[in-house]
């Protein structure tokens, strides 16, 4: 009787480590979501509008305008967004609307849609009209509300319809038009996925509502099959822009096809140094972390 008791004691105690080790692999993937997004950004701050010839295949961290491994806006807004989370619980368009403006930094290179629309909201435009108003009536198309979409898939990564819903919450702060929403619910679907062991891919799929990013999704998958080096992802036809149908589609294929997964948060980091390579033509050389948003 003593030897039963003590082997269930054992099997207890086993179980109860299992439950600790999942929830710190948990735990440490989402690190790595969070933190994928700030090495990538603060690789590609360096080389930001060289042309993608200039830039080496293997980087390393180096001098930029802010310093050594300095990050730019898409970090500062992942940030704002994150905090944002923390004290909402949800995404709140108000209170991120208003924590974006608190953490604008001028120096971290926000590009000119955003700044307008920061603008706007800083001048009491209600959060549902500001993004409405840039690029002629059309809101942004770029993939800026993708870049810092993390701490949404973070907070509910074992729920997909949550992740969609609160990823297009966050993404129309600053972006209106429908395919640069729909990259952000794609971006975070496919991290969330990656943190519960699922399919990216899929996961990406599932979540799209425009024809121009399943578009994007089916040419970059078909063009590379499943298994490539991120390299060659950035000298198909289709190339890698900000754009957010073009950019988040490389970035989800990259991480299906790249084998990052060595340790417990590589599996998400590489959604932050989206390639290897940077993009071939001239451009956003932080595109490593997605592009920028004009």
């Amino acid at each position: 009787m003593k030897r039963s008791a003590q082997r269930i004691s054992r099997f207890t105690r086993i179980d109860a480590s299992r439950r600790r080790t999942a929830a710190q692999v948990a735990e440490d993937r989402a690190a790595g979501a969070l933190l994928g997004t700030f090495v990538g950004d603060a690789l590609g701050m360096a080389w930001e509008g060289m042309p993608g010839d200039n830039v080496p295949e293997v980087l390393e961290m180096h001098d930029a305008r802010l310093g050594r491994g300095t990050y730019t806006d898409d970090t500062q807004m992942m940030i704002a967004l994150a905090e944002s989370l923390l004290r909402c619980d949800v995404v709140d368009d108000d209170d991120l609307a208003g924590t974006f403006l608190a953490h604008v930094d001028p120096r971290r290179g926000y590009g000119r849609g955003t700044l307008r629309v920061l603008d706007s909201l800083r001048r009491g435009t209600p959060v549902e009209q500001a993004a409405s108003e840039v690029f002629e009536g059309r809101g942004s198309l770029g993939n800026g509300a993708a870049m810092r979409v993390a701490p949404v898939a973070v907070r509910f990564y074992d729920d997909q319809v949550l992740v969609n819903v609160q990823a297009r919450r966050s993404a129309r702060v600053t972006h209106m038009h429908p395919v640069g929403i729909d990259g952000a619910a794609v971006q975070a679907a496919a991290v969330a996925a990656a943190l519960d062991d699922g399919d990216p891919l899929a996961a990406a799929a599932a979540a799209c509502r425009t024809a121009d990013v399943r578009r994007a999704l089916d040419d970059v998958r078909r063009r590379t099959g499943r298994r490539l080096d991120p390299a060659e992802l950035c000298s198909t036809a289709s190339g890698v822009s900000s754009r957010a149908d073009d950019s988040v589609a490389a970035a989800v294929v990259a991480d299906q096809t790249s084998q990052c997964a060595a340790s417990g948060w590589g599996r998400t980091i590489s959604y932050g140094i989206i390639t290897i390579r940077p993009v071939p033509q001239a451009g956003d050389a932080d595109a490593w972390s997605l592009g920028k948003q004009d």
